[in-house]
């Protein structure tokens, strides 16, 4: 979900206005990241998405709502 979300904001008029940053809860070292580990123990389904250091999406990742989410910042 990681890659095709970064592909389609790539096609978009935000591309250049964004960081797109994958964070592997098995892999990377999550103190780096309270709040998503937090999120995790809370039991939120994976991928959680964040925007603006806020989560909106827990679970499946629509494309169009986070571009319009990314557009009104």
């Amino acid at each position: 979900m990681y890659e095709e979300l970064k592909t389609f904001i790539e096609d978009t008029d935000v591309k250049d206005k964004i960081e797109i940053e994958f964070i592997d809860v098995d892999e990377d070292d999550l103190s780096k990241y309270p709040k998503e580990k937090n999120l995790l123990n809370k039991g939120y389904r994976l991928p959680i998405t964040f925007i603006s250091s806020e989560p909106v999406f827990s679970g499946q990742v629509d494309n169009v709502r986070a571009h319009s989410i990314l557009k009104r910042l």
